[in-house]
């Protein structure tokens, strides 16, 4: 498995609890429903550890996956690709987990070299899952998702459609919720999408979500995703005394 960086502090054992709790999950033996009920509960529990080491991401990835599945729904994704891409949204941080950690929570990398390792992330990301069957196309997706549409993004350089479609819903779902989240602005969010179809985004994807969100009931919405957190929260007070699989 590909490593260009060392984890550090806790990470390695943090990742070493991952693998075992992905393998078990991989092992899984249930009916197909709830087979992917008990994935996405886990997936869910390890997202949110996996946001405690992140400085600034607490909630993200399940609020990435909610625009990215809002998206996806418009958009006529089956539910197999809606599947893969809720994975993939709620884990596609992991490779963060790589990186050392003055690099974290830091907005703007310090030296070329930082710079690098930033956008190594993904593939690592991708690298720590894929050996997994269950999400080797949500690694695929998450290798992808800091590509831009033209061409310009990382790890690989992918443009227009060369890159995964679910991989283009991840790339606006995350860039719109970071936005959203530190400018506490759904309307600043939306314009920096706008701004960007074309260049970073996929246009008609970008569109489709800005003429969504816009005809969202953003109080409902807001209602939902506060609820989320809410639950995240009180579910990490439990975290420790509940194991995971």
């Amino acid at each position: 498995m590909h490593r260009s960086t060392r984890p550090t502090s806790i990470k390695p054992q943090v990742i070493q609890d991952l693998g075992r709790q992905l393998s078990a999950l991989n092992d899984l033996q249930l009916p197909p429903e709830s087979l992917k009920a008990v994935r996405l509960l886990q997936l869910q529990r390890l997202a949110r550890r996996i946001e405690t080491i992140i400085p600034g991401h607490f909630g993200h990835g399940e609020r990435t996956a909610h625009y990215a599945l809002l998206l996806a729904e418009r958009l006529g994704f089956t539910g197999e690709q809606r599947l893969d891409l809720h994975y993939a949204a709620m884990l596609h941080d992991i490779g963060l987990l790589m990186m050392p950690d003055h690099l974290l929570g830091t907005a703007t990398p310090h030296t070329l070299n930082d710079y690098a390792l930033i956008q190594s992330h993904p593939r690592e990301g991708a690298a720590l899952l894929s050996e997994y069957p269950f999400l080797q196309e949500p690694a695929r997706l998450i290798a992808h998702h800091h590509e831009r549409w033209d061409g310009a993004g990382y790890p690989y350089g992918l443009r227009g459609d060369y890159i995964p479609g679910s991989a283009r819903i991840l790339a606006i779902a995350d860039v719109f919720d970071s936005i959203a989240s530190r400018t506490h602005s759904w309307d600043i969010a939306l314009r920096a999408l706008r701004v960007s179809a074309g260049s970073q985004f996929d246009p008609t994807f970008c569109t489709t979500f800005y003429d969504l969100i816009q005809n969202h009931d953003h109080y409902r919405a807001h209602h939902v995703l506060n609820a989320v957190n809410a639950a995240m929260r009180s579910d990490l007070a439990a975290e420790h005394s509940t194991p995971c699989i």
